[in-house]
């Protein structure tokens, strides 16, 4: 069994975001990131930071974790980009656009194909091939040179889409100024609101939804804001744990094996304590503390593990920050990718990460 359209995009997404060849180009890693106009970027730009800002040209690709992403120059070959809010591209990217974050607006110029995650997306300027979308309320006002295909909960449609348009949606709208060379065909609740100037060039045809799409929305929003949550709460934990952190990550890289097992039993002795305190009336709210403490490393647990990956990736340049974010990312993207083998990918990045973290709290603790 293969993953579903969606989810492989999704997938393909976040890993293709950190993906990044052996060799990388120019690496950035600052609170903010700016390629002045005029400036020209000759190779790949990492940019890892809370904003990237693109006023010059990028001479090859742009890969950009950011919580604020603005394009006004030009970049000559592909955006790949994970953004915590907004993405602007009022500039020209010459390659394709693959984006995931809360907000997209494009009323520049895309050469070739975007896809996007997102939750609330308006384009209005010019995409030279297809539109591949997953997102909230979606709003496209200028021209598509091939296909339109998503999934959202409202679509309006008031401009050119130079071949089909295929839609799962929970309302669809065509503005006056709409123009389809291909087909229509999506999946509503209800019928299309269609304005008297519209102008569709194929068949023009509704079936009916199976289940609702807000609610697969949702389910897919949630998923994000987990990646972030994962993120912010690994930070967070580094950060106040720091010595334990650190100690962490290297028992990965030392002794991955022996942390592996050390996590089978730190992941197995809770439940098993806790059982039988809940005979008691005392041992009640111990047993309540144990789970408690124990869902919470279901969710921290995989971070050594995760940073030891991202610290791979980035060839130990980023710090333990940058480490954090690329190897969550690719981590999460696998699961998405390949769902048949999710448990496992989750599986071995807890059972490792929280044995690295009991043996480097023992150590500590011990004074070693």
């Amino acid at each position: 069994m293969t993953s579903s359209p969606p989810r492989r995009l999704f997938g393909i997404t976040l890993i293709a975001l950190v993906a990044v060849p052996l060799v990388l180009g120019s690496l950035r890693v600052t609170g903010r990131i700016i390629v002045p106009a005029g400036d020209v970027v000759e190779e790949d730009l990492y940019a890892i930071g809370n904003v990237v800002i693109i006023e010059g040209t990028v001479a090859g690709d742009l890969f950009a974790i950011t919580n604020k992403l603005r394009i006004t120059g030009t970049v000559e070959g592909d955006v790949i980009a994970l953004v915590g809010g907004r993405t602007e591209i009022s500039g020209e990217v010459e390659g394709a656009v693959r984006v995931a974050g809360l907000r997209l607006e494009i009323d520049g110029s895309v050469g070739d194909d975007l896809a996007a995650f997102v939750i609330e997306s308006e384009v209005s300027g010019s995409v030279g091939r297809d539109i591949l979308l997953i997102g909230g309320e979606v709003s496209v006002a200028g021209s598509v040179g091939r296909d339109l295909r998503l999934q959202a909960i409202r679509l309006g449609i008031d401009g050119e889409i130079g071949g089909d348009i295929l839609a799962k949606v929970d309302s669809l709208t065509f503005g006056p100024g709409s123009r389809v060379l291909g087909d229509v065909l999506y999946r509503a609740s209800s019928d299309a609101t269609v304005s008297d100037d519209v102008v569709i060039g194929g068949q023009f045809i509704r079936r009916t939804v199976l289940a609702p799409v807000w609610a697969k929305a949702v389910i897919r929003v949630v998923s994000v804001l987990s990646l972030f949550a994962l993120i912010v709460a690994g930070l967070a934990a580094s950060w106040v744990f720091r010595s334990t952190s650190e100690r962490a990550v290297r028992e990965v890289e030392d002794r991955p094996l022996r942390s592996g097992l050390v996590g089978l039993g730190v992941l197995l002795a809770p439940p098993l304590l806790a059982m039988p305190l809940f005979l008691t009336l005392v041992g009640i709210p111990i047993a309540m503390f144990v789970l408690l403490a124990w869902l919470l490393a279901l969710v921290l647990g995989p971070i050594p593990a995760v940073t030891r990956f991202g610290a791979m990736l980035l060839q130990e340049r980023g710090g333990a920050a940058g480490a954090l974010v690329v190897g969550a990312v690719v981590w999460r993207g696998a699961m998405w990718l390949l769902p048949l083998i999710a448990a496992l990918v989750y599986l071995a990045a807890l059972l490792v990460g929280l044995g690295a973290y009991a043996t480097a709290g023992w150590d500590l603790r011990r004074g070693n």
